[in-house]
């Protein structure tokens, strides 16, 4: 239970959009559309059914879900009770998931019945569950978890108004440089900083009441849950797209009227390389704001998508922990293709060297930040928290350079970090898991470029004196224990890992092999 005063708790924001637009789509997924007033019955019956199970306010649940409109039933339905979500990658695999679900302290786990041969039969893997705390969203019923349609038609009476409101909690899990994924917790008094922030982002993308936003991009990551919360909350549409494909990008601008969208450097690649017929006949007109983050987007790639799609395109810099730190206008990018732009809202952006000293203009230096949406820390890791901050100011571990006329640019990553299609991906985790596989004795991992997805794993391996093993086998060994786009696309053998005489492996010369 949350410790935090009990105040009333307000009407909840599925039952004003509903009285206002009952028939209004608020999701249209592959094969449903969700009105709002059905929004706000099937989640209000959902909370009810939950509350039943035992979760409480204050309390968190894991959630693990496509895209699709039965996301917005849960979480609406969570917050309903006052219960924190945490989403879980749906490309995670099963330690990943019981992972994130028993360091968040989460009660209950919501899984898309798809995920279930990756959770049921391991139920002693959550002790921290409640005795139901499985719960599968799906057609038919799963031996081993409550079906959700249950809770949906049979709620037991509760009056979820009479409940005691709690502070608005988040928590989104990052992966961390020790191989574990961390949380990027904010619970601290968060309620004003977060409706500030929302009305920043509104109020620069200019979205409205009428906003179509098309989530191309998973709803477990930060950045698609930010925007589509700010098209949510005015009661607009969210157009949701279980995968990305490029064409079907398109198409659902022209056949739904989409405003805006969020979408990582991979996505605008692919629609940059479409050829010039694939954007004829398609009405794009009701496109306003394209917005990319999450990893380094090239400049030609900016100028082919502001020539073909006109002055759509943002860019912002930020991460999971810092939120939006930079943006960078349609009007601005020609000017400044190589930029992330100026700060945003509230932000303190310092470019410090490593003694901690603010660095001139034109020199590069660690970027830290501040903002009043900053975490207060990663959730139970004390040391990842203590090496992310000098002060109040905190650092992702890229290095940055700030012009004469207050524009960033990242050129460079501190840490050993790996964006791939504007994914996070840490090293040291593939290594982790690559250092279990019986015949290796030792493992480096790298970035590798590439020119659709940025960045690809790369593993340089060397094997034990009589082991035998191929690219194939320990890809097949990564297959079972994380999530695809983290297993090597790439396996090196070789007979030594280059390291100092500290014992630090020189990764700038494996990457310089890869020509990284």
């Amino acid at each position: 239970m949350s410790d935090a005063p009990a105040m009333p708790r307000p009407a909840p924001m599925t039952e004003a959009k509903a009285q206002l637009h009952p028939d209004k789509p608020a999701a249209i997924g592959p094969g449903r559309v969700l009105t709002w007033k059905q929004l706000h019955e099937n989640s209000t019956a959902l909370a009810k059914g939950l509350y039943g199970l035992g979760l409480r306010p204050g309390d968190k649940a894991t959630v693990m879900i496509y895209n699709l409109p039965e996301y917005y039933e849960i979480t609406a339905a969570l917050s309903l009770i006052g219960v924190s979500p945490v989403m879980v990658g749906y490309r995670n695999m099963a330690p990943e998931i019981e992972y994130i679900t028993e360091n968040s302290d989460a009660k209950c786990l919501l899984f898309f019945h798809e995920f279930a041969d990756r959770i049921l039969g391991r139920r002693d893997h959550y002790p921290g569950l409640l005795p139901q705390g499985l719960v599968s969203v799906g057609p038919e019923p799963l031996e081993g978890a409550v079906p959700w349609r249950s809770l949906l038609e049979n709620p037991p009476d509760v009056d979820l108004k009479a409940l005691p409101a709690t502070r608005a909690q988040t928590m989104i899990y990052t992966s961390g440089t020790t191989g574990r994924p961390k949380g990027a917790a904010r619970t601290r008094n968060t309620d004003q900083p977060m409706v500030n922030y929302a009305l920043h982002v509104i109020q620069q993308f200019k979205f409205d009441a009428n906003e179509v936003h098309l989530v191309a991009c998973p709803l477990y990551h930060s950045a698609p849950f930010l925007f589509s919360t700010c098209a949510y909350v005015l009661g607009g549409t969210l157009v949701l797209m279980r995968r990305f494909d490029p064409l079907e990008f398109l198409k659902n601008i022209d056949r739904y009227g989409v405003t805006s969208s969020f979408v990582v450097p991979t996505i605008l690649d692919s629609l940059a390389q479409l050829p010039e017929e694939a954007l004829k006949g398609v009405n794009l007109s009701s496109l306003r704001a394209l917005i990319c983050g999450g990893a380094p987007l090239f400049p030609q790639v900016k100028l082919e998508i502001l020539r073909r799609f006109g002055p759509v395109l943002y860019e912002f810099y930020g991460s999971t922990e810092t939120a939006m730190n930079t943006v960078i206008t349609p009007e601005e990018i020609p000017l400044k293709p190589t930029s992330v732009g100026r700060p945003f809202f509230d932000n303190e952006l310092k470019i410090l060297d490593d003694e901690g000293n603010e660095v001139p203009d034109g020199q590069p230096g660690e970027l830290y930040m501040y903002s009043s949406f900053l975490i207060d820390g990663y959730y139970k890791n004390e040391q990842a928290t203590r090496e992310s901050f000098r002060g109040k100011y905190m650092s992702v571990g890229d290095v940055a350079v700030r012009d004469a006329e207050g524009y960033y640019y990242i050129v460079d990553r501190k840490k050993d970090m790996i964006i791939r299609g504007g994914v996070n991906i840490y090293p040291a985790e593939v290594e982790a898991v690559l250092s279990e596989m019986p015949g290796i004795r030792d493992v480096a991992v790298v970035g590798r470029p590439d020119s659709h997805w940025g960045e690809t794993v790369a593993a340089f391996v060397v094997l034990e004196p009589d082991a035998s093993l191929d690219q194939e086998a320990v890809q097949a060994f990564c297959a079972d224990k994380m999530a695809n786009y983290k297993i090597p696309e790439r396996v090196l053998f070789r007979s030594e890992i280059p390291r100092t005489p500290t014992g630090k492996v020189l990764k700038r010369d494996l990457r310089g092999e890869l020509g990284a």
